[in-house]
């Protein structure tokens, strides 16, 4: 009884009638190709060609290094593209003889040449984070169209590729991000600039400053890597961007408590707000369609009055005189945390108005920003309905557990710091006049963003500065020893 698992044997090979056969001439170099051959990847320039002209020779003008992959595509054999160039150059041949399948084959990789290192990347990692620049090219994906030649770092682009592959990538420092964020940009990875741009992993404040806040997730952000659309307060409502009409008679709008048009809008000065109502498939909440409990298909949404109240509802949120934190959510379908905000300048500085007799370290103290950190923060202002900043010299709030790194000695706490700030004060009083401000050049510095009565209010956490030119000159850094110097 024969095994029903074994393999069959191959069949006997056939020979072959010359009749079969078909001469095809590519500039000059003659190629002799079977007719199953030509049929393999079909319908085909050839096979068009044969039963237009009836005809067993083909005279063409191609090149025929290219051809020669040409027909070993069409006996069956794998073809691989060996460069970016050699991959053009099939793409355009495969186009031109009507091959769809070398086509299809061909387009499941493509080369990019990165300052003369090449790589080959599937397309289907490319999609990965999309759209992208690559992405840029589908419209013309007839042909490869890879751009041959990309004048950026082949070794960051290393790490671009891990990140399309879905992996990690480990960030050594400060400089290495921001390079990383620069190719992201440059390349339109949209996901990837989103992870680069939160700074460091998410914080899990373990230290409430609220009974009720156990645990405060925040994020640490640069100033110019925020996204404005991301930010808000806790209870804040996006207005609508998607208009929609409704059969029917009757109007509805979205109001604090989710009934129809006759609710009141919450009173100014309100803080705590009841949760979002649940969103449909077009981001409105489900109670747009709804008026006096019928159906969502029987009433008409009057979009701008909904805008109109959602505008009111923010405007008095933010108006609240109850301190509220400023919310980031970098990923639509991610929780919001606090955020804190991170400037890294000594081109800014911050400054303690007040007599050396009396306290230097009051609630608020002016810190002065660079107009680009001005221009940003006024962004912010704008998104969340607050007053805008009119000049570079603002009011911030000292944390009162501030941590102050000064002229290269640490100080915990307002308590600890006050000493120090007395006696900076009395030595500039002998150069200035009594009761000048004293002025603290600021290197880099953490501050909690939130709103009250309609402001934006900052707090710092931490800070590190110098309170002149010999203390900053005392943390300049020599050369390391390692240096050559001019031969």
């Amino acid at each position: 009884m024969a095994d029903p698992m074994a393999v069959p044997p191959l069949p006997p090979i056939m020979p072959m009638h010359p009749g079969d056969f078909y001469t095809i001439y590519v500039s000059g170099e003659k190629f002799t190709v079977s007719r199953k051959a030509l049929e393999y990847d079909s319908p085909n320039f050839f096979t068009d060609g044969i039963e237009e002209y009836r005809t067993t020779v083909l005279y063409i003008d191609r090149n025929p290094d290219v051809f020669r992959d040409i027909v070993k595509h069409m006996q069956g054999y794998y073809v691989s593209a060996r460069d970016e160039v050699h991959m053009e150059n099939l793409m355009i041949d495969a186009f031109f003889f009507k091959l769809q399948r070398l086509t299809d084959l061909l387009r499941q990789t493509m080369f990019i040449n990165v300052s003369g290192t090449l790589f080959k990347v599937s397309r289907d990692v490319i999609k990965s984070d999309a759209p992208n620049f690559f992405q840029l090219l589908e419209p013309f994906s007839t042909r490869n169209l890879t751009p041959t030649f990309i004048c950026r770092s082949p070794d960051l682009f290393k790490e671009v590729l891990l990140h399309l592959q879905g992996y990690d990538i480990p960030i050594r420092d400060k400089v290495h991000r921001n390079n990383l964020l620069k190719e992201a940009r440059y390349y339109k990875l949209n996901g990837l600039i989103s992870k680069l741009s939160v700074g460091d992993s998410y914080v899990q404040n373990g230290f409430p400053t609220k009974p009720e806040e156990r645990v405060k997730p925040e994020v640490t952000m640069l100033l110019h890597n925020i996204k404005i659309k991301s930010i808000l307060v806790t209870g804040w409502r996006e207005v609508p961007k998607v208009p929609i009409s409704l059969s029917g008679r009757g109007t509805s709008a979205i109001t604090e408590n989710g009934g129809s048009n006759g609710s009141p809008s919450p009173a100014v000065g309100q803080l705590h707000s009841p949760p979002l109502p649940r969103s449909n498939s077009m981001g409105l909440p489900d109670s747009f369609g709804t008026a006096g409990g019928s159906s969502a298909h029987d009433s008409t949404v009057d979009v701008k009055k909904v805008e109109q109240e959602i505008v009111a509802r923010n405007k008095s949120l933010v108006m609240s005189n109850a301190l509220q934190d400023v919310m980031y959510q970098p990923f639509a379908d991610g929780d919001a945390v606090s955020l804190v905000l991170e400037f890294s300048s000594i081109e800014f500085y911050a400054i303690w108005p007040g007599s050396v007799h009396s306290s230097m370290l009051g609630d608020r103290h002016l810190l002065v920003f660079r107009e680009q950190d001005l221009l940003w923060l006024n962004k912010i202002c704008q998104r969340l309905y607050l007053q805008p900043l009119k000049q570079s010299a603002n009011t911030v709030q000292l944390s009162k557990n501030v941590y102050i790194h000064l002229d290269g000695q640490a100080f915990k706490g307002r308590e600890d710091l006050e000493p120090y700030i007395r006696k900076l004060a009395l030595s500039s009083a002998q150069s200035t006049p009594p009761g000048s401000a004293l002025r603290l050049f600021m290197g880099r510095t953490l501050v909690r963003v939130g709103c009250r009565a309609g402001l934006l209010e900052l707090t710092m956490l931490k800070a590190e500065g110098w309170s002149s030119d010999r203390d900053f000159n005392a943390c300049r850094r020599f050369l390391s020893d390692d240096v050559n110097g001019p031969q």
